[in-house]
């Protein structure tokens, strides 16, 4: 157990506003995008998050020119060398992208499978598959990935899942491919919307995103272009899922509403006013929360990576809930955490039932095993009496930026503690 952690006070109501940063899952593949040409790409809004630091430090281990000027990045010079770290890929699940980077932009890559947060298998069958239909040779050793492609060719792929980290790696590859490629049934996520929208304003030709079907007509070379992510809409509902359960007047600035729908209908009730419009998400609640189910899914549906703090609110709910999580089949250690707090919870395969009748919730301590999951024990540590102290911060940090002072300035009392 690392001896930082976040020290929580709860029971105080949230009142104010905050602006979202750039969307982690947006920027990273737009800064591995970047090395698709040796022109200067700049990427607008990055956070300062440690994924947006690990991927610069993976990009210039590559070669690639990586410079920070606050919010901004610029990248150039393309790559030198097709070895990705292998400390480097460990860190990150998103190092995954410079698979597709990497084929497009020198024809090869040797990497260490990614890593990430523990939250169950997350094989790249579905990207190599379909790397192989556009002419890829693949080898799989160990935990090391090698794929070399003399030609890129556009292909008709059918992708078994609508993965969304092999949509953007097939996207990057098709961009560049000889001829046409077709991607069917592939991730709908605001994120795939972004990298398109990235890829079109160096020069690609897509048409489709948004939609289970993507046509792409490669083109010989990219250009640099200023690219930009849309505001974080996990991070917002984050913020709206802490403005449900602890009560109080919120408002998220900087996301768009029409790509959280999922998310606000599960909050809305009678004990939570949501209102949206063009300039933010306001959130006006009384601090109970309604018992209501929810099964995780690729977009538009509940994002899985809304359910460890949709799981924090329903174990204060007003009746038994169940939460099914079909998109990873290791993502409820948190459940364990809440527990220690007193939550009712059982767990059925990749079901988890919670009675939140009688909630006798308390202060505890608690240790973050993820992102998300660390999100989620912060925000249920802000709801109740006394102190709570969250350990391993290292995790949130990977995906918020200055998450303790984003709700201290909302009038929680929340504080980072480093010894």
């Amino acid at each position: 157990m690392s001896e930082e952690y976040i020290l929580i006070n709860g029971g105080r109501r949230l009142q104010g506003s905050v602006t979202v940063h750039g969307a982690k899952n947006a920027v990273l593949p737009l800064l591995a995008a970047a090395i698709l040409t040796d022109e200067e790409v700049v990427i607008e809004d990055c956070p300062y998050i440690r994924d947006v630091d690990a991927m610069i430090e993976l990009l210039v281990d590559l070669g690639a020119r990586a410079t920070r000027e606050g919010r901004r990045m610029r990248v150039s010079g393309g790559v030198a060398r097709t070895h990705a770290s292998d400390s480097l890929c460990k860190t990150m699940r998103s190092s995954m992208f410079m698979i597709g980077a990497l084929l497009s932009n020198i024809g090869e890559v040797e990497m260490t499978l990614p890593g990430g947060c523990n939250i169950g298998s997350r094989p790249l069958d579905i990207h190599l598959d379909g790397l192989r239909q556009m002419g890829v040779r693949t080898e799989c050793i160990g935990d090391t990935v090698r794929c070399k492609a003399e030609k890129l060719r556009g292909a008709d792929i059918v992708m078994r899942y609508p993965s969304v980290g092999a949509t953007e790696n097939l996207l990057m590859c098709a961009s560049v491919a000889e001829g046409y490629t077709t991607l069917v049934n592939c991730a709908r996520e605001p994120e795939i919307v972004a990298l398109a929208k990235g890829l079109k304003l160096m020069g690609a030709k897509i048409r489709g995103e948004g939609t289970s079907v993507i046509r792409v007509e490669g083109v010989k070379k990219l250009s640099g272009a200023t690219l930009r992510a849309g505001g974080d809409r996990i991070v917002a509902g984050t913020v709206i899922s802490a403005a449900a359960l602890c009560g109080g007047d919120v408002t998220v600035y900087g996301v768009d509403a029409n790509d959280m729908q999922a998310v606000l209908q599960m909050f809305r009730s009678e004990y939570c006013d949501i209102s949206e419009s063009e300039l933010g998400i306001r959130v006006r609640a009384d601090g109970r929360i309604r018992a209501r189910s929810v099964i995780t899914a690729p977009y538009p549906l509940f994002p899985t990576d809304m359910q460890p703090q949709y799981f924090a609110c329903q174990c204060f709910a007003d009746g038994v809930s169940r939460i099914c999580e079909t998109v990873f089949d290791g993502r409820f250690a948190h459940a364990r955490e809440f527990e220690r707090m007193g939550a009712k919870i059982s767990l059925h395969g990749n079901t988890a039932v919670i009675d939140g009748r009688e909630c006798g919730l308390h202060a505890a301590t608690l240790t973050a095993s993820d992102l998300r999951g660390g999100a989620g024990l912060c925000v249920a540590a802000m709801k109740v009496e006394g102190e709570s102290r969250v350990y391993n911060p290292h995790f949130i940090d990977r995906g918020y930026e200055d998450f303790e002072g984003a709700f201290s300035s909302l009038g929680a009392n929340i504080v980072r503690i480093k010894k």
